[in-house]
């Protein structure tokens, strides 16, 4: 005899029956909710799309040459003497992002450990939404207080007459994406499995060493999404770094000296777009270096899509 019991919670066995575990009835939506939601969904596909064709679109003549632009790797952007280096946009770039990181991945793991393994639930609670708060405030506010504060500090106690630079901008930047690293890397702690960490401490292990050995290396590829994440939102930042980082369009010193003016892609667009003809050469090279910023961006988000999948939780960007 072969009989379906679905109000059973459990999983039972019993001799000649199949028993099925109960499972909520899922409800269809109404077909006029259905539309709207297939609606809205196609209409931020052909958005997203219709961007990426225009950027592109306006980004192909630079690309291939036809208004007089040639991308050279020359460490000197300037518009007036048709100079188009990408060496010193992408090497300031990688500066800034490259340094707040530095920074900003021992601070943000260790404060997602403390948040998930160390304080009661009640306190995490509550620290939490404060910690994202800051990922909220805008960046103009945080480009301000680095101008006020970070930019006199270096100026003082490295004895130089300019202050805004590479480690400036690397300073605020850090402050920056620390919350999208903790935000998302005390998800990814949490969610291990607790028999993991009850398995090692059954077997003598202390709490560090649990958390080292155990949670760490599980959470791992998790973390490392959450840093690529934030390496996306730092070299995708505008004014905060047009503040903060002096804006030389010529590097004076080594790529490994941070006591330097610099001129990432972000700011050269922010700075100089506006002031650009509309189809003439320097207005598509703007529009290039957009493109470029654009393969970045969906490049570290597939990146960090395909370590979330390995993740003991599932989290969607």
């Amino acid at each position: 005899m072969k009989q379906y019991i679905t109000t059973a919670p459990d999983r039972l066995k019993v001799r000649g029956v199949r028993w099925k575990s109960w499972r909520p009835p899922r409800h269809r939506l109404p077909e006029w909710a259905e539309v709207i939601a297939m609606l809205c969904a196609l209409s931020s596909i052909a958005v997203l799309s219709l961007i990426v064709l225009f950027v592109l679109w306006e980004a192909l003549p630079a690309f291939l040459g036809w208004t007089g632009v040639s991308f050279t790797l020359e460490n000197r952007w300037s518009v007036e003497h048709s100079k188009y280096g990408l060496c010193v946009l992408l090497v300031s770039s990688m500066m800034a992002s490259v340094g707040a990181l530095s920074m900003a991945i021992p601070v943000g793991v260790a404060a997602a450990i403390f948040i998930a393994e160390v304080i009661p639930r009640g306190l995490r609670e509550a620290i939490k939404p404060l910690i994202e708060l800051l990922g909220a405030i805008p960046s103009v506010l945080y480009g301000f207080i680095g101008l006020k504060t970070v930019v006199p500090m270096i100026q003082r106690l490295f004895g130089i007459y300019y202050g805004q630079t590479a480690l400036a901008a690397s300073i605020v930047l850090a402050v920056m994406v620390v919350p999208t690293i903790v935000s998302l890397s005390s998800e990814i702690i949490s969610a291990v499995p607790v028999e993991y960490r009850e398995a090692s401490l059954a077997l003598g292990a202390t709490r560090w060493q649990t958390i080292r050995h155990v949670v760490l290396p599980v959470a791992m590829p998790g973390i490392t999404a959450s840093v690529i994440l934030a390496f996306g939102r730092a070299i995708g930042e505008t004014v905060a770094v047009v503040m903060v980082a002096g804006t030389s369009t010529e590097l004076t010193k080594p790529f490994w000296d941070f006591l330097q003016p610099i001129y990432p892609m972000t700011a050269a667009i922010a700075i100089g777009f506006g002031e650009a003809e509309v189809g003439g050469a320097a207005y598509h090279a703007y529009f290039a270096i957009g493109a470029i910023l654009l393969a970045f961006a969906f490049t570290i988000n597939l990146i960090a899509s395909l370590l979330l999948r390995k993740a003991p939780v599932k989290v969607r960007l």
